[in-house]
């Protein structure tokens, strides 16, 4: 017998097949009835795969109506409404990544995020990460630490780890929250980097990183080069 978690994903995918096969206007997936007996599986499995899939904006339930898949939305590229790991979204894509650390420094925090910290006037450790796509630059991060809240310096070099385990074994406490921005900005020396003109706007993201306490321990300052990166988000009014 297999597992529920693995009977869920069957059935989950099953779905997305059928979205796929749909058409504008005429959207309506069968029925979960349908959908138990066609497949051998339990109501409260199929019942949960819906639900994560109009979590995910796949599919919409109308009331006293049916549950109707957006195929407009199966293929979105690169959703960090789904996910903030940009070296996930990349492999997602298709692309083959590679990731390096660049060299810390000390360092004071840059005016243009000073906004952000809520104590800015202390030493920061920073650092770049890279993330490049098939061979190409793809994403340029620029990661200031508290210098208080290190307990291992990071090393130069290729790294496995995301934000999240980095901040578990290199920081004081772990994150418990983030808070993030999108922005358009000019930033000439990361434009040229990636082979644009340096007065090429580029689309970035800031995050901040706080801990149980509710203390801001790093932000990070990224990136993205607009002939690599195609983000995407949905927004699901519903």
């Amino acid at each position: 017998m297999s597992k529920p978690s693995l009977r869920y994903q069957q059935v989950k995918e099953h779905i997305k097949q059928e979205i796929s096969s749909l058409q504008v206007g005429d959207n309506m997936l069968p029925s979960e009835p349908t959908l138990t007996r066609a497949l051998g599986m339990s109501r409260e499995t199929v019942r949960k795969a819906i639900a994560e899939l109009s979590r995910e904006g796949l599919v919409s339930t109308w009331h006293g109506k049916g549950n109707f898949g957006h195929p407009s939305v199966l293929n979105l590229p690169m959703r960090y409404d789904l996910n903030s790991n940009f070296r996930l979204l990349l492999e997602q894509a298709g692309f083959d990544v590679l990731a390096q650390r660049g060299a810390h420094e000390i360092t004071d925090l840059p005016e243009r995020l000073r906004r952000r910290f809520p104590t800015p006037d202390a030493p920061f450790i920073r650092f770049t990460q890279e993330l490049m796509a098939h061979g190409e630059l793809a994403i340029i991060s620029d990661v200031y630490i508290k210098r208080d809240h290190l307990k291992v310096l990071p090393e130069a070099g290729p790294y496995t780890d995301n934000i999240d385990s980095f901040f578990s074994t290199h920081c004081t406490a772990p994150i418990e929250y983030v808070i993030a921005w999108p922005k358009a900005d000019n930033h000439a020396i990361n434009a040229v980097r990636f082979g644009l003109d340096p007065a090429c706007p580029l689309l970035g993201w800031e995050e901040a990183y706080y801990n149980i306490h509710d203390v801001c321990m790093g932000i990070i300052e990224v990136h993205f080069n607009p002939k690599v990166m195609d983000l995407s988000m949905l927004l699901h009014f519903s």
